[in-house]
């Protein structure tokens, strides 16, 4: 007699008749608690498109967030094309730096800018009054990219060891209260990851929306501190950020349509 093949289907989990060792509203609790530490956001990109916060395609709720800013530099940005949000293009020209008077374009940008010593200071496109949408803007988009790391490794030091950055880049209307965020922290000695931050976006009336950043609580466990002091030693150790060239972006396209299915 042939062997019969096994079956695929997966047993359900074996009932028993063991008593739930806490009451039901505590079990919720926990629950919640697990299910989002085990659904934390690890690495990928926010956006603050239309106004709205967003972590890859999913819209948080409230347009916030509460993160640590592990790391941050300044970020200069030019496009010669007007924004197409069907068509994803390099900047022509883009600028990484820690220091703001240091910068200077990317040698591998499609059309490198600068003035005639090669810096961002200087620059034409960087002058205001040059933006193409007109007013006092500059052509040029003089922002921050923000490292950050989600709010709930400071549970354990070993989840701020390994969690992936989430990265953004601000608006340029909002860099001012970054910068404030940051000035605000630095007379009491404790740097932009020493405090969990609420980062939101809320509707303005002359920008039609800005970015915020509201320190909730100031870390003071010595071992999350300590992991994000050197977390924060090996990003600034790593190499300046480069953006893929067109030639990237297509054969990446190209990639995702073809294994779509």
């Amino acid at each position: 007699m042939a062997d019969k093949e096994p079956g695929t289907a997966v047993a359900a989990p074996t009932q028993t008749a063991v008593a739930m060792p806490v009451n039901w509203r505590d079990r919720m609790k926990q629950v919640a608690v697990k299910s989002a530490e085990a659904e934390a956001p690890s690495g990928g990109y926010i956006s603050f498109k239309s106004g709205r916060l967003s972590l890859g395609d999913m819209v948080q709720p409230g347009d916030k967030i509460e993160i640590i800013v592990l790391d941050y530099l300044f970020h200069n940005k030019y496009y010669t094309t007007a924004y197409d949000s069907k068509v994803t293009v390099p900047p022509a020209c883009y600028a990484f730096s820690r220091m703001e008077e240091r910068m200077e374009p990317d040698a591998d940008a499609e059309s490198p800018q600068g003035s005639e010593e090669g810096f961002c200071a200087g620059c034409p496109q960087n002058e205001w009054g040059t933006s193409p949408k007109g007013g006092r803007g500059k052509a040029c988009s003089n922002t921050r990219r923000l490292f950050l790391l989600p709010a709930g490794v400071v549970t354990d030091p070993t989840k701020v060891a390994r969690s992936e950055f989430i990265q953004c880049d601000l608006p340029v209307t909002s860099v001012k209260n970054f910068s404030r965020f940051v000035n605000d922290l630095a007379p009491a000695g404790v740097p932009p990851f020493g405090v969990v931050v609420e980062m939101s976006v809320k509707p303005h009336d002359e920008t039609l929306f800005q970015v915020y950043f509201k320190p909730m609580e100031q870390i003071r466990d010595e071992a999350i501190l300590e992991a994000l002091a050197n977390r924060n030693w090996r990003a600034e150790q790593a190499a300046l950020p480069k953006y893929p060239t067109r030639e990237e972006l297509a054969e990446r396209n190209a990639g995702k349509q073809s294994s779509k299915y």
